[in-house]
């Protein structure tokens, strides 16, 4: 059976502190499963959101046809962990408005299939999203898998956002992106949020392999590069998430 070894890297905006970082990320290399999530900086607690979205996508994770009711699950949880009563009116009626984030989810060692029949295949992968974060599959030192964008230029300011308003959600899953397919050993799985996501894609196109130092990365190395690109102008401003998986 395949194993799975994970190493994750996170960064906030230039300029803010760790404290303030909204992306979220979750892991949980044992049973292969990883998630990656955007919380939209202009919202109430989107940073709660996000978090409450990886890590229940980690340790449940949804069929598409379940989605609406897990998100049920996962509103109720982002509410409980919210001190209504202690918030000013403004905060509340912002809360009312809503928290809004996207959700890349991927689950090793099962087939889509065997989601609702509870079986177990080797080898095989799924994925969900809803957003821009992205997934890259890289074998033999070539990229196999994009998802759910395909280019730099699909990246937009006004992406489909998972919300803990279910009218909201209604419309978002229209936008829910479903992926398969298989792995081998030293496979190696790219999660990334939009702003890594769309540079990533740029260098693709460009013709360049920019996953080509990353087994060894460390921390330190990312941040260089993270800081780097932003301040070259090849990399937005923004939040930025980092999960690498390789298939042993």
């Amino acid at each position: 059976m395949l194993r799975l070894r994970v190493q994750a890297f996170h960064l906030p905006k230039e300029g803010n502190r760790l404290e303030e970082y909204e992306d979220a990320w979750a892991c949980d290399a044992a049973v292969g499963r990883l998630a990656v999530a955007d919380g939209a900086s202009d919202a109430f607690e989107s940073r709660l959101w996000a978090r409450t979205l990886v890590q229940s996508f980690v340790r449940e994770p949804p069929s598409p046809e379940e989605l609406m009711r897990w998100l049920e699950s996962r509103i109720a949880e982002w509410k409980a962990g919210i001190d209504w009563a202690r918030l000013p009116w403004y905060a509340a009626e912002k809360a009312r408005r809503g928290a809004f984030a996207t959700l890349l989810g991927v689950a090793f060692g099962q087939s889509l299939r065997d989601v609702t029949e509870k079986a177990s295949s080797c080898g095989h992968w799924w994925a969900l999203a809803v957003g821009d974060a992205c997934l890259f599959q890289v074998r033999d030192n070539e990229v196999i898998v994009r998802f759910p964008l395909q280019q730099a230029a699909d990246f937009s300011t006004t992406p489909p956002l998972l919300s803990t308003q279910p009218d909201y959600n209604l419309r978002s899953l229209e936008a829910l992106r479903v992926c398969m397919g298989e792995c081998r050993p030293g496979d190696l799985f790219i999660l990334a949020t939009d702003a890594l996501a769309a540079w990533f894609l740029g260098e693709l196109e460009a013709g360049n392999h920019p996953w080509g130092r990353w087994k060894e990365l460390t921390s330190q190395q990312f941040h260089w590069l993270v800081r780097t690109l932003r301040r070259r102008g090849k990399m937005r401003n923004d939040d930025v998430t980092l999960l690498l998986g390789w298939t042993e």
